[in-house]
């Protein structure tokens, strides 16, 4: 049986017109896209039976200027089935918090979806799932950039016998439900993550990958620069008054750092004065999500999807990123597998290049808005510079319940434009 109830992400406002991209739902099976922001009047939700069936043993609905916000705990007893939607005609969706239902990250993935069409720039792989694959050790790693990565791949090759591997999705299916193997992989909070994933990405497609010490004895990496630097010109002031890579090291490193060797700015904190961060402030304003001009900016949950239908890998468990080494010790010690101590880190500890500090809140407010699927679908808390957020910038998440539909056919609405009232 199919439930129609769909959980998606809800952005509110904007300072003239936000359009709320589509990018994802949550779903007990088959789910529907679509992101907005509706208004009930509590006296009319619930019949008398449902009223004491749902609410009665929590704390359930918050009033917030006319709104109402759901507690995550009835929600998810929503979705697993235990309580029935609430019967009101008008009722089609129910707002809650991210990271409020008590779920881990990998339980409420699964209940995830993504329109693999629309978001189709966001997903690495389509028909196959790259991955490290240990037989010996019945464990596959789904590498997320910029969640822990670098040392994930080390550990699966040297110490859990781990090959990169092309996995159709019906291998991935058999090895998971049938053949006992674990897919794993490692999150993070998205706000700190996309700070990260933007000053690798500018790294990655400055135009002293186009030519210079760096890539003189790298022909593919200047090819492929050549090949992805247009996903860059819209947004021409990123590198201006930056050539080179000379110049650009001279805006974040120390000179005595320099003077040493380019490699000792990465192990010291930057003294950009702002100038990057100004840039990085601007490219969020002008930055629509749906294009992101590196795979390091792609959503995390965009890595954990598959891309031709965009329901959710059968994933075992989420780690979190910031505590990579512990959850390596955890999987290490359930597979009977010995790791020296100290051998584990193998990331690129590199400094950030722009100030952070620099960032204003409005900005990362709007962050938040860009990766709500990530802290919807993952139930990542909202850091508290956007839980604070007015009305006009908040991010929630969302059940939705749909019209019944024949077959396994669901339409998608491509997005819903919200106007600040």
């Amino acid at each position: 049986m199919v439930r129609d109830y769909t959980m998606s992400t809800v952005c509110s406002g904007h300072r003239a017109v936000l359009a709320c991209l589509v990018i994802g739902t949550f779903a007990i099976s088959l789910s529907n896209v679509i992101i907005g922001h509706l208004a009930y009047n509590l006296s009319s939700l619930y019949q008398p039976e449902e009223f004491n069936r749902g609410l009665s043993t929590f704390e359930r609905i918050t009033n917030l200027d006319g709104e109402i916000i759901y507690d995550g705990e009835y929600i998810s007893h929503i979705l697993d089935g235990e309580l029935p939607f609430p019967v009101n005609n008008n009722l089609k969706r129910l707002k809650f918090r991210p990271g409020s239902l008590p779920l881990s990250s990998a339980q409420s993935l699964q209940k995830c979806y993504i329109n693999s069409t629309r978001y189709g720039n966001q997903i690495p792989d389509k028909t196959v799932m790259l991955a490290s694959v240990s037989d010996t050790h019945k464990l596959i790693y789904r590498n997320i950039p910029k969640s822990s990565s670098s040392t994930a791949r080390h550990a699966m090759k040297d110490f859990f016998d781990g090959n990169d591997r092309r996995v159709k999705h019906d291998e991935l299916e058999l090895a998971v439900h049938q053949l006992d193997y674990a897919l794993i992989s490692f999150v993070r909070d998205p706000l700190n993550r996309f700070y990260s994933s933007f000053d690798e990405s500018f790294f990655r497609l400055g135009p002293w990958m186009g030519s210079g010490p760096i890539v003189a004895d790298k022909p593919r990496v200047k090819k492929w620069y050549f090949e992805n630097k247009y996903k860059v010109e819209k947004y021409p002031y990123l590198y201006e008054g930056l050539p080179t890579i000379g110049h650009f090291r001279k805006v974040y490193c120390p000179p005595d750092e320099l003077s040493i060797s380019p490699l000792a700015c990465n192990d010291v904190p930057s003294i950009e004065n702002g100038t990057l961060a100004h840039r990085f402030e601007r490219f969020v304003r002008d930055y629509d999500g749906r294009e992101p001009f590196d795979v390091h900016m792609n959503l995390q949950v965009s890595n954990l999807v598959w891309g031709v239908t965009g329901n959710p890998l059968p994933v075992t468990k989420l780690y979190n990123a910031t505590e990579a080494d512990k959850g390596w010790l955890d999987i290490a010690h359930e597979k009977g597998v010995h790791i020296p101590d100290g051998q584990l880190t193998h990331g690129r500890r590199i400094t950030r290049r722009f100030n952070v500090s620099k960032v204003s809140d409005a900005t990362k407010r709007k962050i938040c808005r860009l990766m709500a699927l990530d802290y919807c679908c993952l139930n990542f808390e909202l850091p508290e510079v956007c839980r604070t957020a007015d009305d006009d910038e908040a991010v929630f998440c969302a059940l939705d319940k749909i019209p019944k539909r024949e077959g396994d056919k669901i339409d998608i609405f491509d997005e819903l434009v919200i106007q600040k009232k």
